[in-house]
């Protein structure tokens, strides 16, 4: 599947839901907004009309970042714990520290990145769903992936800081990058960290969320 992160309303994210998901996987999308709306007031009460108005504004989609390969963001989580001396499996499962917690423990599959400040993922529980729902502070995880930009140097190895607003890449296109540039330990965490940092910093100034999903993946992004 693809990985597929979006920044736009919740409104518009559900109404996309909607006219493109089953009932069944529409219904969950608003059980999840729901959970991760109350998760946030009960972490942040000094902040509950803020975050009510993030999920209540129509935004359609200012940013979006598709590509086509599965496990996009796991050579990110993967470099990000190696600097630390760590892996992803020690931070989910013993609670192992490192300093991009934000950016492992949004996991692969789906996640919200939220502009809100809090210093620890949080999990919603989502009813009629087995696993809990990941929310992130897009704040922190601007601070995680400039960190880890030390280290993979995005701007001097790819010419650009982050991507552009709306990016498609499919699989022959990686095929010509991974030709020119050799796939060693960074490449793919290089491109997590431009991939992200675009979307998440485009999220945090307009105030509202980036939808971390892939069963978007072949969703239009105006309906």
């Amino acid at each position: 599947m693809k990985f597929d992160a979006r920044v736009q309303g919740v409104p518009n994210h559900l109404s996309a839901a909607k006219q493109h998901l089953s009932k069944p996987d529409y219904q969950l999308e608003v059980a999840k907004m729901k959970a991760a709306e109350a998760r946030l007031i009960e972490k942040l009460p000094d902040q509950k009309k803020a975050i009510q108005e993030t999920f209540k504004r129509k935004l359609e989609p200012i940013s979006h970042f598709s590509c086509e390969r599965f496990n996009f963001l796991q050579p990110l989580h993967e470099f990000a714990c190696f600097l630390d001396g760590t892996t992803p499996e020690e931070v989910i499962e013993e609670n192992a520290w490192t300093s991009s917690l934000h950016i492992v423990l949004m996991g692969q599959n789906d996640s919200l990145i939220v502009p809100f400040d809090f210093p620890v993922p949080l999990l919603a529980e989502v009813e009629g769903r087995a696993h809990p729902y990941a929310l992130c502070s897009g704040l922190r995880m601007k601070s995680e992936l400039d960190n880890l930009d030390q280290y993979v140097a995005v701007e001097h190895t790819l010419g650009v800081r982050e991507f552009g607003a709306f990016v498609n890449i499919r699989r022959q296109d990686m095929s010509k990058f991974e030709k020119q540039e050799g796939v060693g330990r960074r490449f793919w965490a290089k491109w997590g960290v431009a991939a992200l940092r675009g979307v998440v910093e485009r999220s945090n100034r307009a105030g509202v969320p980036v939808f971390v999903d892939p069963q978007f993946g072949e969703v239009p992004l105006n309906v």
